[in-house]
């Protein structure tokens, strides 16, 4: 991994182009993304169903496995995309390689930090919404770290300084563009489903036992019974945002890339070294 051989352009952006990079990012790499979501995300839906269906737990609990399984999903991916950003290839293997005892560590303390993150979010909400934004780039300074003898290279609290109000807008704007494309990606699943298959998942559903409902008020609480502890609906609902949520965690990084050109100027000694390169060839 060298910082000569960046394979994504060290330019500043927005969050618009962070989630358009992403989107490219997802495709360029779909096959080891794909793998490394599925030794995530089946084990959670298979926990989200048989939570719901067999004990009886709701709504709030499969949100609690999404909440947790995305931690080692995150890390799997930044594993593999961060160093692939500076020239090394992104295959499962070499995610798992380069996972290790450092890896290992960023498991753990992912997880300690969503434990913190969700503990603030059910005192006050702001601080866990704080520290999810002041935390949310360990990943990729420590998946990175091979880089510091290339770079200059900040703590996380001076790179911080002054890019928190921004990074909470740019963590508003990726989370709302994923919600949306989770909403359609659910009912296009639905409909998919549905109607190729025979198998509805949600509004399919709904239709068929709505005929037994009598008035307003029973529908209100079919409805609500329905969404809130039908394991069908509950674990399609976690596993299309589990689907969602590497192209959130692509465009997070990608912002963390742009802090770094603005604050740290990886642009211009990406530039140096290579004028460095080009002089030391040419004498």
């Amino acid at each position: 991994m060298r910082f000569d051989q960046v394979t994504v352009p060290l330019v500043p952006r927005t969050t618009s182009n962070c989630i358009d990079l992403a989107v490219c990012f997802l495709r360029e790499h779909l096959g080891p993304i794909s793998r490394l979501w599925a030794t995530v995300a089946l084990p959670a839906c298979v926990l989200v169903y048989v939570l719901v269906d067999r004990f009886e737990c709701r709504l709030p609990t499969a949100l609690l496995v999404l909440f947790f399984a995305t931690s080692p999903l995150g890390v799997l991916l930044m594993t593999g995309a961060a160093p692939c950003a500076f020239g090394e290839p992104f295959t499962w293997r070499r995610t798992w390689a380069h996972l290790g005892w450092r890896g290992a560590a960023a498991l753990g303390w992912g997880l300690i930090l969503r434990c913190l993150v969700a503990l603030g979010l059910v005192l006050f909400i702001f601080p866990g919404c704080l520290l999810a934004v002041r935390t949310g780039f360990f990943v990729e300074q420590a998946a990175l770290s091979k880089l510091a003898r290339h770079l200059h290279d900040r703590r996380t609290d001076e790179l911080l300084k002054g890019e928190l109000g921004d990074l909470f807008v740019r963590a508003a704007g990726i989370g709302m563009f994923c919600t949306l494309l989770w909403f359609v990606l659910l009912l296009t699943m639905d409909f998919v489903s549905s109607n190729l298959l025979g198998l509805p998942i949600l509004l399919g559903r709904m239709k068929l036992d709505i005929a037994y409902v009598s008035d307003f008020g029973d529908f209100l609480d079919y409805l609500f019974r329905f969404l809130w502890r039908d394991p069908i609906v509950v674990t399609s609902a976690i596993a299309v945002a589990l689907l969602v949520y590497p192209l959130g965690r692509l465009a997070w990084f990608f912002c963390y890339l742009d802090v770094r050109v603005r604050r740290d100027c990886w642009d211009m000694e990406l530039q140096i070294l290579q004028e460095a390169e080009r002089l030391g060839t040419a004498g």
